[in-house]
């Protein structure tokens, strides 16, 4: 019986091309889309550094796993963990392998979406379009940028969503189409299990196919498809029981972000999980409302090729945005990758949407279906791919959708570290993720217990960590400047920072002792006097941090101003130029009290090769926004000192 259905849909959907030859082609087709899935994968996979959350599936791989799964957070699984526990003894601990495990099961989905297509639509006649809609959903899936984004990413997210294809395939024949009850409703208990363990929202998957399966027992009086789910579902309760008390503890858990606003979920969702946040403008606006025509034109086909498949999609769509609906309510923690198993159902609805173009879709239960019928269906998949890759490839490229970089962090520190210099770490445990690329000398500190403290109460602190340090490094991530900033821009000469997507890292040079004083008396304008500069060495060596300290003295208001300090060699050309507000951004010029005394201490980190012999340090201020000049006595570039840089 399932072979003639079998052939019954590749007549169908391929005119009057054989049986054999349409099955040919359609493994052809599928066979390429699932080969693009992984280059599209593959390619820079480990191009990005790893962020906290992979630092954390890192950290839990490399515990045994009897300690891993005791010292599992309540609002955590161990599925993916204890799974990523087992395949880095295998594949080892780089970037490239870790995020590989994700990757398998992303192209895996890409194929149970094209096999869920084909089952859904399994048996009936006269309807062409179910094989190209499942090719269609296959290379929606497979350009998707939301799906190439957890794919690479070192978590848990494309396995929830390979297994509740699974899960939704096996009930599928174990409800609908009658397949062998023991293997089909095994493969339901596991994969089904295999949800929630891997995510809490993954219980979502198995409360909309509960749904799903009541409605049809009462439509179709299908007891016996009804017992043979809830004996299933029976199973994969039993398989889940073990950690059932540790979930139930997620009903204390408070969630990690601010509340939001749940009235943006439902379209949040459907543009990340279509058009993707990375789609470029004008299409990341217009799209989206494509999508959203194609998925209620999807339910009236679905439902014209099989009224069970499109009230499965449906509801597979809908219950599960209820659910994150109902839970934001209480926990604003409801980022779209929690409902990841969303997308296929709402895929196969998209792709189903793209039949409402076809001529087959309005060929009203024909015996002889035409030869080009799912041809528009193809090509325009192929339309909405090209336009995936728009967003794929801003992927790939744009370095300001790209995770936090500790791993260019760890590097631009390594690159110039010093005898005595020490790394301050004011943001989450490095050992999340910074450790992991760091294999520097210099100690590393973690600093961010100290945000909070007072600026008298860190001071002492600091002193005592820093010790006789002559150099600190900095990272600041995951907060804005804080106390332990105030205290570096006191207390400390800050070079320019470097930033790698959302860690600032800067280097400051320490009080190591007296240096040069030099006597200026310059007025800028009839604001600010400069007093005096004192510098760390009149003769630094390439690559020192040379410290300049400006005393000024505010004679009225002054307005906002920037600082430039230029380094110029002998022939008066420029080999630095820093622009910065005075403080390291904390004591703009407009902020300093009249008739009161008022400081700048700035370092700049020399060339490692800077040519020896004369040089000239001069001081200029300006309008940042007309990028006008303050003028003095001497001139718009005050000199500082002469500096005579040592072979």
């Amino acid at each position: 019986m399932r072979g003639s259905e079998e052939s019954a849909a590749l007549q169908s959907s391929t005119g009057n091309i054989a049986p054999e030859r349409a099955s040919t082609l359609w493994r052809v087709a599928l066979l390429a889309i699932v080969l693009l899935a992984f280059g599209l994968r593959a390619y820079r996979l480990d191009f990005q550094s790893l962020w906290s959350d992979e630092g954390i599936s890192l950290q839990r791989a490399q515990m045994a796993l009897p300690e891993m799964l005791g010292a599992m957070p309540v609002e955590h699984m161990p599925g993916y963990f204890a799974l990523l526990n087992g395949w880095v003894r295998v594949a080892g601990e780089s970037d490239y392998a870790l995020r590989f495990l994700s990757l398998w099961a992303s192209v895996l989905a890409v194929a149970l979406i094209y096999r869920l297509a084909r089952d859904l639509g399994a048996g009936t006649n006269g309807h062409s379009l179910t094989m190209p809609v499942g090719v269609a959903a296959a290379l929606l899936m497979a350009t998707n940028a939301f799906q190439l984004w957890y794919a690479q990413e070192a978590r848990m997210y494309s396995w929830l969503l390979a297994a509740a294809l699974v899960s939704a395939l096996a009930l599928w024949r174990l409800v609908v189409r009658r397949g062998n009850g023991w293997l089909w409703g095994t493969l339901y208990a596991v994969a089904t299990a295999w949800c929630v363990y891997l995510h809490l929202y993954g219980a979502l998957v198995p409360l909309a196919q509960a749904i799903f399966v009541m409605g049809w027992s009462i439509a179709t009086r299908d007891g016996r498809g009804f017992l043979r789910w809830l004996a299933a579902s029976l199973a994969a309760l039993v398989l889940f029981v073990p950690w059932l008390p540790r979930a139930l503890g997620i009903f204390g858990f408070s969630g990690w972000r601010a509340a939001g606003d749940p009235a943006e979920i439902p379209w949040r969702y459907l543009a990340a999980f279509t058009a993707g946040d990375a789609m470029p403008d004008p299409w990341h606006g217009v799209l989206p409302w494509l999508y959203a025509f194609l998925v209620l034109a999807g339910i009236v086909v679905w439902w014209r090729v099989r009224r069970a498949a499109s009230l499965l999609l449906v509801i597979g769509v809908t219950l599960p945005m209820a659910g994150v609906l109902a839970l934001a309510l209480r926990n604003p923690d409801y980022h779209e990758r929690y409902v990841i198993a969303v997308t296929a159902p709402l895929l196969l609805l998209v792709a189903g949407g793209l039949g409402i173009f076809d001529p087959g879709f309005w060929r009203k239960g024909s015996s002889r279906p035409g030869r080009w019928d799912g041809v528009v269906v193809v090509l325009l998949g192929l339309a909405l791919a090209g336009a995936n890759l728009l967003a794929v490839q801003r992927h790939y490229t744009d370095t300001s959708l790209h995770k936090p970089d500790f791993r260019g962090a760890a590097q631009t520190i390594m690159a110039d570290l010093a005898p005595g210099d020490v790394v301050l770490v004011d943001g989450p445990d490095p050992s999340k993720v910074f450790l992991h690329y760091y294999t520097g000398t210099a100690p590393v500190i973690a600093v961010s217990d100290l945000e909070q403290e007072t600026l008298a109460n860190a001071d002492g602190k600091l002193r005592a960590l820093l010790g006789d340090a002559g150099r600190a490094w900095e990272l600041l991530y995951f907060h804005a400047p804080a106390t332990v900033q105030v205290w570096l821009a006191t207390q400390a000469w800050a070079t320019e920072p470097s930033y790698h997507n959302g860690i600032r890292v800067t280097l400051y040079g320490l009080d190591t002792g007296t240096g040069t004083t030099i006597q200026l008396d310059v007025d800028f304008g009839t604001a600010l006097t400069l007093r005096d500069a004192a510098l760390s060495t009149l003769e630094p060596a390439p690559g020192d941090l040379l410290r300049i300290t400006t005393n000024w003295l505010t004679n009225e208001q002054a307005p906002e101003w920037k600082f430039s300090l230029r380094l110029e060699d002998a022939a008066g050309q420029p080999v630095q130029v820093i622009d910065y507000t005075p403080q390291n951004w904390f004591a703009p010029t407009n902020a300093w009290v009249v008739g009161q005394p008022a400081r700048d201490q700035r370092g700049i980190l020399l060339p490692a090769d800077l040519a020896p012999g004369e040089y000239r340090l001069t001081l200029r201020l300006y309008d940042p926004a007309t990028g006008a000049p303050v003028d003095t006595a001497r001139g718009q570039d005050v000199e500082l000192a002469r500096l005579r840089i040592q072979p």
